[in-house]
C-alpha cells in the first residue's frame, strides 16, 4: 500500500539556509535529508494503490494561484513539553491556507477524512527518539528564533509516495501539480 502525502517542495536556497541551522550541541536526533525538506499541505497516510489513483486524479482539479512564500522562526512540538519535533515556521499566509483548503476539498471528495487539529505550517527540522530535556532545545530555539529565508515563488505542489527505511524516509514524486500564474 503507497503512503502517502501533499507538499510543497523548497527551492535549494532555502534549504541550504535550513540546513545551516544543523548545530552540533543539540542530542543526537534525526535531521532530514536535504532531498527530504519540504512543507506537507496534507498526511494521507496508507492507503490502497486504487484509492492513491483516485487521489491522484482529484488533485488535478485543485484550482488555485501561485504565491510567494516565506520560512521564519522556528519552535518545537509538542510545544508547551519536552520537543520531539524542531521545526522552521512559515508564513500562513491567505493564499498557504487557500491552497490547504483546495487540496483538503479535492482528497474529501474521494473519502479522505482531514486532521481536526489546526494547519499549522512548518518544516521538520530535526525528530528525536526520546522527548528533548528542555535546556537544549530551549538554547537552541533562543539562539535561532530569528531565523528566516529569502522568499520564494510556489508555483506547484506536489503528492508524494513515501517509504519509510532504516536510514530515514525515501519520497518519490508521484504526481506534479502546476498553479495558476
Amino acid at each position: 500500500m503507497p503512503r502517502l502525502f501533499v507538499a510543497i517542495d523548497l527551492p535549494e536556497e532555502t534549504k541550504d539556509q535550513l540546513l545551516s541551522l544543523r548545530e552540533d550541541d543539540l542530542p543526537p536526533g534525526r535531521w532530514p535529508q536535504r532531498a527530504a525538506l519540504h512543507l506537507t499541505l496534507h498526511f494521507i497516510g496508507d492507503v490502497p494503490e486504487a484509492v492513491a489513483r483516485a487521489y491522484q486524479r482529484m488533485l488535478e482539479g485543485v484550482n488555485a494561484p501561485a504565491f510567494d512564500l516565506r520560512v521564519q522562526g522556528v519552535g518545537q512540538f509538542p510545544i508547551n513539553d519536552r520537543p520531539r519535533v524542531i521545526w522552521a515556521g512559515v508564513q500562513n499566509t491567505g493564499p498557504l491556507r487557500a491552497l490547504h483548503e483546495a487540496v483538503g476539498g479535492a482528497l474529501e471528495r474521494e473519502g479522505f477524512r482531514r486532521e481536526r487539529r489546526r494547519f499549522h505550517p512548518h518544516i521538520t527540522l530535526m525528530r528525536f527518539r526520546k522527548p528533548l530535556r528542555r535546556g537544549p532545545a530551549s538554547r537552541w530555539l533562543s539562539a535561532h528564533i530569528d531565523f528566516h529565508a529569502e522568499p520564494f515563488r510556489v508555483e506547484q505542489f506536489v503528492l508524494y509516495e513515501s517509504d519509510l527505511q532504516p536510514s530515514g524516509a525515501i519520497y518519490t514524486k508521484r504526481a506534479v501539480y502546476d498553479l495558476n500564474s
